[in-house]
């Protein structure tokens, strides 16, 4: 039966953790950020070999499962790297977690470069612009108000997925909930407690996110 003493005292104990989940989306969702920005530009110029090699990258992320790469970096590439042998598990993760995303990420920043019509960019030619003024007046400004929605539910998306970090032994939500399943072996009453926990999050940031559409799309 679910015993509900249980549940309320160790939810506090779990979300103790929550620090650690937002540390992981922080900086995974930093690096991510540019290694999307990297692969969409090179995408969008078409760099010869680079653009290449970006689509394959991003094919490989997008069509493997997040807890292969992770266990192929952590214990795979360790064993022939000391520099990824010697990274905590903490690192590890954002590194892995940063990767992946950044491949998402990088199609939604490229979609919102595509998205800028042509015409506005023969108009910033005919004015004179140099590309770096086309890019900072014209592209990125719009670029931004598209590509920040989706962006920000890859954000979402992050959060759920620091769920695997327990795996390689980070002490976040995850982790928390498998030391206390360990003590007491009440795992319906653990896990609902996990559950709450991410769905208050997402929930909230689920507001924010809607709230991001509309500012976005009254700005056109």
């Amino acid at each position: 039966m679910f015993k509900v003493s249980y549940f309320m005292e160790v939810l506090p104990v779990i979300a103790s953790k929550v620090n650690v989940t937002f540390e992981l989306t922080i900086a995974a969702t930093i690096f991510a950020l540019l290694v999307g920005v990297v692969i969409a530009v090179i995408g969008y110029y078409k760099v010869p070999v680079l653009s290449q090699l970006t689509r394959v990258y991003v094919s490989v992320m997008r069509g493997t499962p997040v807890v292969a790469q992770l266990y192929f970096f952590y214990y795979g590439i360790a064993l022939y790297s000391n520099f990824v042998k010697n990274m905590t598990p903490l690192v590890a993760v954002a590194v892995v977690m940063s990767l992946n995303m950044g491949a998402f990420m990088s199609e939604s920043i490229r979609g919102a470069l595509l998205s800028v019509d042509e015409g506005q960019k023969e108009a910033a030619y005919s004015l004179g612009m140099t590309n770096l003024q086309l890019v900072v007046r014209i592209i990125i400004p719009q670029a931004v108000r598209i590509a920040l929605p989706p962006l920000f539910n890859d954000v979402i998306n992050l959060i759920k997925m620091t769920s695997l970090a327990f795996m390689i032994g980070v002490p976040d939500i995850m982790g928390a909930a498998k030391i206390e399943g360990a003590k007491t072996f009440r795992y319906f009453e653990i896990y609902a407690a996990v559950m709450l926990i991410y769905w208050i999050i997402v929930f909230i940031l689920g507001i924010v996110h809607k709230f991001l559409e509309k500012k976005c799309a009254s700005m056109y």
